[in-house]
């Protein structure tokens, strides 16, 4: 984590979803976010942007969900080879934008790591911070500037807006919606994160 400001750094823009379970909400994200970028061709510094998830709740046992497993694929993503994994300090220390899937991960993010909350949205309100924001000069630039406009854009007039529900052991119905409302969200954050970063 860096201090929001250009860095001269050698080591990958780092990039975290933060959900419970570590097997829906975050991954997927991960997953689209990491596809989309790719896709792009975005770098920052000339380094490949490193995108993970982890989950505040993650139970060992539990396995992505074949719904979600099919909706990576079906918009791009990649699941394969997912391994769920328990948030922690370092994981949130290394990180240089947390995204989570609500405001509840969000306070479980800045409790780990309270410095780690001016790089800590939600996924629903980076989406709308960023697309408020000018492309700046890199994505730690990118990410200051954001953080900044916190208290110049109004909030939804529903605070749940700025959540993502969760769809575990839901309806498929749930699942397809949540997982649309992901994929657009992530459509939004890595088109302004391409203006903002380098090409390959």
């Amino acid at each position: 984590m860096t201090d929001g400001t250009t860095t001269t750094d050698t080591r990958p823009f780092s990039i975290l979803f933060v959900c419970t379970g570590n097997i829906c909400r975050s991954a997927l994200g991960a997953q689209l976010l990491t596809a989309r970028l790719d896709e792009a061709g975005v770098t920052a510094g000339g380094h490949l942007i490193r995108v993970t998830s982890a989950g505040t709740g993650m139970e060992p046992e539990l396995v992505m969900p074949a719904e979600v497993a099919e909706q990576s694929r079906r918009f791009g993503g990649d699941p394969s080879g997912h391994v769920p994994r328990q948030l922690d300090r370092d994981i949130v220390a290394d990180a240089d934008l947390i995204l989570t899937a609500t405001r509840a991960h969000r306070s479980d993010v800045a409790r780990l790591l309270p410095r780690a909350s001016r790089v800590t949205f939600t996924v629903p309100q980076f989406a709308r911070l960023v697309a408020e924001t000018e492309p700046a000069t890199d994505l730690w630039a990118l990410v200051a500037e954001v953080a900044a406009e916190r208290g110049l854009v109004p909030p939804p007039e529903n605070p749940d807006d700025d959540d993502i529900e969760d769809p575990y052991r839901r309806s498929t119905e749930t699942y397809e919606r949540v997982g649309e409302q992901i994929r657009g969200f992530i459509d939004v954050i890595a088109r302004h994160l391409a203006q903002s970063g380098d090409r390959r």
